[in-house]
Protein backbone atom coordinates (compact mmCIF):
# COMPACT_ATOMS: atom_id res chain seq x y z
CA UNK A 1 0.00 0.00 0.00
CA UNK A 2 1.30 3.64 -0.79
CA UNK A 3 1.95 6.25 1.96
CA UNK A 4 -0.45 8.65 2.74
CA UNK A 5 0.11 12.04 1.12
CA UNK A 6 1.41 14.00 4.00
CA UNK A 7 0.21 17.14 2.56
CA UNK A 8 -3.25 15.43 1.99
CA UNK A 9 -2.96 13.99 5.23
CA UNK A 10 -2.55 17.51 7.01
CA UNK A 11 -4.84 19.19 5.03
CA UNK A 12 -7.44 16.65 6.44
CA UNK A 13 -6.42 17.33 10.19
CA UNK A 14 -6.57 21.16 9.78
CA UNK A 15 -10.22 20.32 8.79
CA UNK A 16 -11.86 18.52 12.10
CA UNK A 17 -15.15 18.44 10.43
CA UNK A 18 -14.11 16.61 7.12
CA UNK A 19 -11.88 14.59 10.05
CA UNK A 20 -14.71 12.64 12.08
CA UNK A 21 -16.69 12.56 8.78
CA UNK A 22 -14.56 10.20 7.24
CA UNK A 23 -14.21 8.39 10.67
CA UNK A 24 -18.00 8.02 11.03
CA UNK A 25 -18.17 7.26 7.11
CA UNK A 26 -15.67 4.62 7.63
CA UNK A 27 -17.37 2.84 10.24
CA UNK A 28 -21.44 3.31 8.91
CA UNK A 29 -20.39 1.16 5.34
CA UNK A 30 -19.01 -1.40 7.65
CA UNK A 31 -20.56 -4.53 8.48
CA UNK A 32 -18.34 -4.21 11.95
CA UNK A 33 -19.78 -2.87 14.95
CA UNK A 34 -16.92 -2.01 16.85
CA UNK A 35 -13.16 -0.50 15.52
CA UNK A 36 -9.28 -0.39 16.67
CA UNK A 37 -7.94 2.85 16.18
CA UNK A 38 -5.05 1.16 14.07
CA UNK A 39 -7.89 -0.52 12.26
CA UNK A 40 -9.39 2.49 11.35
CA UNK A 41 -5.94 4.31 10.22
CA UNK A 42 -5.13 1.41 7.98
CA UNK A 43 -8.64 1.71 6.44
CA UNK A 44 -8.75 5.78 5.84
CA UNK A 45 -4.43 5.68 5.14
CA UNK A 46 -3.77 7.98 8.12
CA UNK A 47 -1.49 8.29 10.85
CA UNK A 48 -3.00 6.52 14.13
CA UNK A 49 -2.61 9.70 16.26
CA UNK A 50 -4.20 11.17 13.75
CA UNK A 51 -6.94 9.03 13.99
CA UNK A 52 -6.97 8.92 17.70
CA UNK A 53 -7.43 12.60 18.13
CA UNK A 54 -10.05 12.74 16.22
CA UNK A 55 -11.88 9.44 18.11
CA UNK A 56 -11.78 11.56 21.35
CA UNK A 57 -12.98 14.98 19.59
CA UNK A 58 -15.87 13.20 18.53
CA UNK A 59 -16.39 11.28 21.60
CA UNK A 60 -16.87 14.61 23.30
CA UNK A 61 -19.96 14.87 21.13
CA UNK A 62 -20.77 11.40 21.69
CA UNK A 63 -20.79 10.94 18.30
CA UNK A 64 -18.61 7.93 19.01
CA UNK A 65 -18.16 6.17 22.29
CA UNK A 66 -15.16 3.94 23.78
CA UNK A 67 -16.18 0.49 24.90
CA UNK A 68 -14.30 -1.30 28.23
CA UNK A 69 -12.55 -3.28 25.52
CA UNK A 70 -10.96 -0.16 24.23
CA UNK A 71 -12.75 -0.63 21.07
CA UNK A 72 -14.73 2.27 19.28
CA UNK A 73 -18.49 2.58 18.22
CA UNK A 74 -21.12 4.70 17.39
CA UNK A 75 -22.31 6.99 19.63
CA UNK A 76 -26.00 7.43 20.36
CA UNK A 77 -26.22 11.32 19.07
CA UNK A 78 -25.23 10.42 15.84
CA UNK A 79 -28.45 7.97 15.76
CA UNK A 80 -30.38 10.66 17.45
CA UNK A 81 -28.93 13.34 14.34
CA UNK A 82 -29.47 10.97 11.74
CA UNK A 83 -33.06 10.02 12.69
CA UNK A 84 -34.09 13.21 13.10
CA UNK A 85 -32.06 14.26 9.93
CA UNK A 86 -34.34 11.81 7.93
CA UNK A 87 -37.74 13.53 8.49
CA UNK A 88 -36.08 16.89 7.20
CA UNK A 89 -34.76 15.41 3.77
CA UNK A 90 -35.87 17.40 0.78
CA UNK A 91 -36.63 14.75 -1.75
CA UNK A 92 -39.03 12.83 0.87
CA UNK A 93 -41.82 15.10 -0.40
CA UNK A 94 -40.91 12.65 -3.70
CA UNK A 95 -41.65 9.29 -2.13
CA UNK A 96 -45.14 9.01 -3.07
CA UNK A 97 -44.88 10.36 -6.48
CA UNK A 98 -41.98 7.49 -7.26
CA UNK A 99 -45.18 5.27 -6.39
CA UNK A 100 -47.10 6.65 -8.72
CA UNK A 101 -44.54 6.73 -11.75
CA UNK A 102 -43.62 3.36 -11.35
CA UNK A 103 -47.45 2.32 -10.99
CA UNK A 104 -47.69 3.88 -14.10
CA UNK A 105 -44.53 2.26 -15.59
CA UNK A 106 -44.54 -1.12 -13.98
CA UNK A 107 -41.14 -0.40 -13.55
CA UNK A 108 -38.46 0.48 -11.40
CA UNK A 109 -38.75 4.44 -10.42
CA UNK A 110 -35.65 5.92 -8.85
CA UNK A 111 -34.50 9.30 -7.62
CA UNK A 112 -31.01 10.69 -7.77
CA UNK A 113 -29.09 13.76 -6.44
CA UNK A 114 -26.04 15.77 -7.07
CA UNK A 115 -23.46 17.22 -4.90
CA UNK A 116 -21.49 20.09 -6.95
CA UNK A 117 -18.50 19.59 -4.21
CA UNK A 118 -18.01 15.60 -4.24
CA UNK A 119 -19.43 15.93 -8.19
CA UNK A 120 -20.66 12.72 -7.29
CA UNK A 121 -24.42 11.32 -7.23
CA UNK A 122 -26.57 9.12 -4.89
CA UNK A 123 -29.48 7.32 -5.17
CA UNK A 124 -31.86 8.77 -2.26
CA UNK A 125 -35.07 7.02 -2.97
CA UNK A 126 -36.32 3.92 -4.78
CA UNK A 127 -39.98 2.63 -5.42
CA UNK A 128 -39.84 -1.38 -7.02
CA UNK A 129 -41.58 -2.98 -9.54
CA UNK A 130 -43.97 -5.49 -8.73
CA UNK A 131 -42.75 -7.52 -11.73
CA UNK A 132 -40.30 -10.37 -10.95
CA UNK A 133 -37.52 -9.11 -13.23
CA UNK A 134 -36.15 -6.12 -11.94
CA UNK A 135 -33.47 -3.89 -11.36
CA UNK A 136 -33.20 -1.68 -8.01
CA UNK A 137 -30.50 0.96 -7.44
CA UNK A 138 -28.21 0.93 -4.45
CA UNK A 139 -29.18 3.49 -2.06
CA UNK A 140 -27.62 6.07 -0.14
CA UNK A 141 -23.79 5.15 -1.95
CA UNK A 142 -21.86 7.77 -3.87
CA UNK A 143 -21.39 6.86 -7.41
CA UNK A 144 -19.28 8.98 -10.03
CA UNK A 145 -21.44 11.19 -12.60
CA UNK A 146 -21.14 9.37 -15.58
CA UNK A 147 -22.45 6.43 -17.66
CA UNK A 148 -26.29 6.20 -16.64
CA UNK A 149 -29.20 8.00 -17.49
CA UNK A 150 -29.57 9.89 -13.61
CA UNK A 151 -25.81 10.52 -14.48
CA UNK A 152 -26.20 12.06 -18.10
CA UNK A 153 -29.48 14.12 -17.09
CA UNK A 154 -28.00 15.79 -14.26
CA UNK A 155 -24.52 15.93 -16.27
CA UNK A 156 -26.18 17.42 -19.12
CA UNK A 157 -27.58 20.66 -17.14
CA UNK A 158 -24.11 21.50 -15.23
CA UNK A 159 -22.51 24.38 -15.84
CA UNK A 160 -19.62 23.82 -19.04
CA UNK A 161 -16.75 24.63 -16.84
CA UNK A 162 -18.01 21.71 -13.90
CA UNK A 163 -18.71 19.25 -17.13
CA UNK A 164 -14.94 20.41 -17.95
CA UNK A 165 -13.77 19.87 -14.76
CA UNK A 166 -14.93 16.53 -14.82
CA UNK A 167 -13.62 15.79 -18.11
CA UNK A 168 -9.92 16.60 -16.85
CA UNK A 169 -10.28 13.93 -14.14
CA UNK A 170 -10.88 11.21 -16.30
CA UNK A 171 -14.24 9.78 -17.10
CA UNK A 172 -13.78 5.98 -16.77
CA UNK A 173 -17.08 4.55 -19.20
CA UNK A 174 -19.61 6.93 -21.18
CA UNK A 175 -22.82 5.97 -22.65
CA UNK A 176 -21.69 2.60 -22.54
CA UNK A 177 -17.81 2.94 -23.74
CA UNK A 178 -14.84 5.12 -23.46
CA UNK A 179 -15.79 8.68 -25.43
CA UNK A 180 -13.80 12.10 -25.93
CA UNK A 181 -15.21 15.30 -24.47
CA UNK A 182 -16.45 16.46 -27.98
CA UNK A 183 -18.87 13.43 -28.12
CA UNK A 184 -19.66 13.30 -24.80
CA UNK A 185 -20.64 17.14 -25.33
CA UNK A 186 -22.75 16.15 -28.79
CA UNK A 187 -24.49 13.47 -26.32
CA UNK A 188 -25.17 15.97 -23.52
CA UNK A 189 -26.30 18.31 -26.03
CA UNK A 190 -29.14 15.86 -27.42
CA UNK A 191 -30.06 14.85 -23.84
CA UNK A 192 -30.71 18.71 -22.95
CA UNK A 193 -32.98 19.21 -26.62
CA UNK A 194 -34.93 16.03 -25.96
CA UNK A 195 -35.66 16.81 -22.09
CA UNK A 196 -34.16 13.46 -21.17
CA UNK A 197 -31.31 10.62 -21.03
CA UNK A 198 -31.45 6.66 -21.93
CA UNK A 199 -28.80 4.56 -21.26
CA UNK A 200 -28.60 0.94 -21.84
CA UNK A 201 -26.13 -1.66 -20.13
CA UNK A 202 -24.24 0.92 -18.58
CA UNK A 203 -24.55 0.24 -14.73
CA UNK A 204 -26.14 -3.11 -14.87
CA UNK A 205 -25.90 -5.48 -17.64
CA UNK A 206 -29.26 -6.23 -19.13
CA UNK A 207 -30.85 -2.71 -17.89
CA UNK A 208 -32.39 0.01 -19.36
CA UNK A 209 -32.99 3.44 -17.74
CA UNK A 210 -34.51 6.18 -18.45
CA UNK A 211 -34.24 9.89 -16.73
CA UNK A 212 -35.00 13.39 -16.14
CA UNK A 213 -33.20 16.02 -14.34
CA UNK A 214 -34.48 17.63 -11.78
CA UNK A 215 -34.59 21.66 -10.82
CA UNK A 216 -34.27 23.10 -8.04
CA UNK A 217 -33.45 26.71 -7.01
CA UNK A 218 -32.51 27.25 -10.82
CA UNK A 219 -30.45 24.84 -10.82
CA UNK A 220 -30.39 20.80 -11.59
CA UNK A 221 -29.65 19.05 -8.57
CA UNK A 222 -30.84 15.69 -9.31
CA UNK A 223 -32.62 13.13 -11.85
CA UNK A 224 -35.65 10.60 -11.50
CA UNK A 225 -35.98 7.84 -14.02
CA UNK A 226 -37.15 4.45 -14.15
CA UNK A 227 -35.11 1.19 -14.86
CA UNK A 228 -36.08 -1.57 -16.94
CA UNK A 229 -35.13 -4.74 -17.51
CA UNK A 230 -33.57 -4.76 -21.82
CA UNK A 231 -36.31 -7.28 -22.77
CA UNK A 232 -39.64 -4.91 -22.18
CA UNK A 233 -37.22 -1.54 -22.99
CA UNK A 234 -38.72 -1.66 -26.90
CA UNK A 235 -39.23 1.33 -29.31
CA UNK A 236 -43.44 1.09 -28.45
CA UNK A 237 -42.74 1.73 -24.63
CA UNK A 238 -39.77 3.87 -24.80
CA UNK A 239 -41.98 7.37 -25.69
CA UNK A 240 -44.19 6.24 -22.86
CA UNK A 241 -41.16 5.76 -20.18
CA UNK A 242 -40.12 9.26 -21.81
CA UNK A 243 -43.51 11.16 -21.14
CA UNK A 244 -44.35 9.66 -17.46
CA UNK A 245 -40.66 10.36 -16.58
CA UNK A 246 -40.35 14.22 -17.08
CA UNK A 247 -44.24 14.84 -16.42
CA UNK A 248 -42.80 13.24 -12.98
CA UNK A 249 -39.80 15.58 -13.27
CA UNK A 250 -41.32 17.92 -13.57
CA UNK A 251 -43.67 17.81 -10.55
CA UNK A 252 -41.00 16.83 -8.53
CA UNK A 253 -39.03 20.05 -9.48
CA UNK A 254 -42.38 22.21 -8.86
CA UNK A 255 -43.03 20.58 -5.13
CA UNK A 256 -39.18 21.30 -4.68
CA UNK A 257 -40.60 25.18 -5.35
CA UNK A 258 -38.11 26.08 -8.19
CA UNK A 259 -39.73 28.91 -9.91
CA UNK A 260 -38.14 28.02 -13.21
CA UNK A 261 -40.41 24.63 -13.42
CA UNK A 262 -43.16 26.48 -11.98
CA UNK A 263 -42.75 28.67 -15.12
CA UNK A 264 -42.18 25.93 -17.52
CA UNK A 265 -44.95 23.59 -16.40
CA UNK A 266 -47.53 26.22 -16.66
CA UNK A 267 -47.21 27.14 -20.49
Amino acid sequence: MAAPDSSQSSARERNPIASIVRILDAMVESEASSFGVRELARSLEAPPSSVQRTLEAGAAASLVSASASGQWELGWELYRIASLAQRKRPFLAAAELLDELSELTGETAFLAVYDPHRQERMYVAASRSRRSVQFVPQLFTWLPLHATASAMAILAHRPEEERRELYQHGLPLFAGRRQTPPKIEKILASIRSEGFALSRDQADVGASAIAAPVWTAGAVQGSVGVAVPNQRFTQATDGHLAGQVTRAAEIISRRLGDPLSVIDCAR
